[in-house]
């Protein structure tokens, strides 16, 4: 891999199941560059910030919102980060500390809207149509400092902010309303540290849990409807300190429920499944399946603060487990149902390990580091990756995913208690464990009715799909792999006729692409070439 550094080109070597210190700085408590407001550059770097919140725009760029420095201060800047040319630009925000925010008027996006600075566990979501979601947090309101109930939108094509439900204040009850019953005056209350958040395949928001102004943890679950503006309260207590009910492992159950409390890893299963791991010093995972209504137990112990069961690296079990952790906020989803999830804090100590979760077989593998405690990490050289490179133990860091289904990370608070704004890259290795193969697992599917067209075939990365009457795209998604099963993009399907993909970004190759709604799926391939 090329990437270009100020202008010049500087070889990034990426070996599978390897860590790379890609970009900001090995030292603790950096104060980041801004730069010019904008403007990519190789020097760029945001300040070192703990519980910050990320998305990743269906581009494949890292945006970044918030955070934490080494002196508490919480800031309101928004970054993107471009993994291409491996740079920074500071895109808006005061670049300085502790600002109220700028709410004009619900509903009205402005170029002079800003929201307030905040940290501690913000919760996020990037939508269909590319604009970037968040809620609450810990911060500054209109005119004060405390945990925020406040939802924005950020628009990328017009780089407006739009403040879009809840208060302007801190310390809002919110407004329940009934239970599955949507409604326009319904809003979650105020909540900090949690990232319970999905988007479904409906382009619906989802929210579970976090902590209250009030005190305590919250195990509420609600879904935003971004076409009506109008959040649903859809399981769930309205109170605090709500008791878990395990009920068996793997099974269904009306009755279970994780309990309150604050959570950090998520992740969309394939068939629209709503995962979550941890928090509150646990190591129980969970299944929602939004069309029943019920969660399931599948993974973990139902008790605090256990040792988990680490193994041998690259040896997967049921058996095998993560100790129990919360802000391990650091997480990806990979194809075929796999999911990633790095570091955290135990009750005492933090750590570094990589964790991946097999939905099919339900095993766990530990696939970089292991289970010492506090450990001090490994940067290397910058932009070359090794066997003995790792970050350091830490908590609150963020990740993303790029288009070659690499795994980046940035920043978070470390053993010794001081931030950092390094930015680090992981190759993940297919064989460890096995990640199928999606040239063999996913087959084309014969088109003898002309249902699917892509045009054209060969493409330069600019293409058309059409579909007819035949298939009905209504709440269709579409995903792309490359050659290596690695997903390298998706989005979902809103126009009835036609839709216009734009990835010049690929490289040359074979590429498969899967369309599919609830009752069927479709798929074929594409070539990429200049």
């Amino acid at each position: 891999m090329l990437v270009m550094i100020g202008g010049m080109g500087v070889k990034s070597y990426g070996q599978m199941g390897e860590w790379t210190w890609m970009n900001g700085d090995s030292t603790e408590n950096s104060l980041g560059h801004y730069g010019i407001q904008g403007v990519f550059d190789s020097l760029n770097a945001p300040p070192a910030l703990y519980e910050a919140c990320e998305w990743t725009d269906l581009n494949g760029n890292f945006w970044l919102f918030g955070g934490v420095d080494h002196l508490s201060k919480v800031y309101g800047d928004l970054w993107e980060f471009n993994p291409l040319i491996n740079e920074w630009a500071w895109i808006r925000g005061p670049g300085i500390s502790n600002q109220y925010g700028i709410y004009g008027t619900q509903g009205i996006s402005s170029p002079n809207n800003n929201p307030g600075c905040r940290g501690y566990g913000i919760m996020s979501w990037v939508d269909s149509s590319n604009n970037l979601w968040f809620f609450g947090g810990y911060g500054y309101s209109a005119n004060q400092n405390g945990c925020l109930g406040d939802l924005w939108e950020y628009s990328i094509n017009t780089d407006e902010w739009t403040w879009m439900k809840g208060s302007d204040s801190i310390s809002y009850i919110g407004n329940y309303g009934t239970i599955g019953i949507e409604n326009s005056l319904n809003n979650p209350r105020s909540r900090d540290e949690n990232n319970g958040t999905w988007t479904d395949g409906f382009n619906n928001l989802w929210l579970f849990g976090g902590r209250p102004f009030s005190g305590g943890n919250l195990n509420d679950l609600w879904k935003f409807n971004i076409a009506n503006n109008c959040w649903t309260w859809i399981n769930g207590s309205d109170s605090s300190n709500y008791p878990s009910s395990y009920g068996i492992k793997g099974i269904p159950d009306t009755n279970n429920n994780p309990g309150a409390k604050y959570v950090y890893s998520t992740w969309k299963g394939q068939n629209n499944d709503l995962w979550m791991f941890g928090g509150d010093f646990k190591n129980d995972l969970w299944r929602y399946n939004i069309a029943s209504n019920i969660w399931t137990w599948m993974s973990g112990t139902n008790y605090s603060d256990t040792f988990g069961n680490y193994g041998a690296n690259c040896i997967s079990s049921v058996n095998f487990i993560s100790r129990c952790k919360y802000e391990n906020r650091a997480h990806w989803t990979l194809n075929c149902d796999n999911f990633i999830n790095f570091g955290g804090m135990t009750i005492n100590y933090v750590m570094n390990d990589l964790w991946n979760y097999n939905v099919y077989s339900n095993e766990w593998t530990l696939i970089n580091g292991n289970s010492l405690l506090s450990q001090h990490g490994s940067y290397g050289i910058k932009y070359v990756s090794n066997s003995t490179n790792i970050p350091s133990s830490r908590l609150g860091s963020i990740g993303w995913k790029d288009l070659n289904g690499n795994l980046w990370m940035f920043g978070g608070q470390n053993y010794t208690g001081y931030r950092c704004n390094d930015m680090w890259r992981f190759v993940p290795d297919t064989t460890c464990p096995y990640l199928c193969n999606q040239t063999t697992e996913i087959k084309e599917t014969p088109n003898n009715k002309s249902e699917i067209s892509l045009y054209p075939n060969p493409t330069s990365g600019i293409f058309t799909l059409t579909y007819n009457s035949q298939f009905s795209i209504l709440n269709s998604q579409l995903e792309i792999y490359d050659v290596l099963g690695q997903e390298v993009y998706h989005q979902a399907i809103i126009n009835q006729e036609s839709t216009i993909i734009n990835l010049p970004q690929l490289s040359n190759g074979v590429y498969f692409y899967q369309l599919s709604n609830s009752k069927e799926t479709y798929r074929g391939k594409f070539v990429k070439e200049n």
